[in-house]
């Protein structure tokens, strides 16, 4: 049937769905602001497109240094959509 990594990878495949949808905009806009959540998705498409993986301190560069979100804003929304399970998509530490 299905081993393990067959199941961890189709969980990873919804996830990425999930964070890509609407749902998610939705589900955290109103805490965040829709266009900081659009930022996110952002990333994590392009990250996905490019096939490389995603820094999660140049995320959290990105999001405060480029789109001018506060750090505090930034580390909470880490925590909110718990960003360790995005590995290994989004890997390393923040800074």
């Amino acid at each position: 049937m299905y081993n393990n990594s067959d199941i961890e990878f189709i969980d990873f495949i919804d996830l990425i769905n999930t964070t890509l949808s609407n749902d998610f905009i939705d589900k955290w806009r109103h805490r965040f602001s829709e266009k900081f959540v659009k930022h996110f998705q952002i990333k994590v498409l392009s990250s996905l497109t490019k096939r490389k993986v995603l820094k999660k301190e140049s995320l959290f560069n990105y999001l405060t240094k480029k789109c001018k979100y506060s750090s505090e804003q930034v580390d909470n929304f880490f925590k909110a959509v718990d960003i360790d399970i995005y590995y290994p998509l989004i890997q390393g530490n923040k800074k």
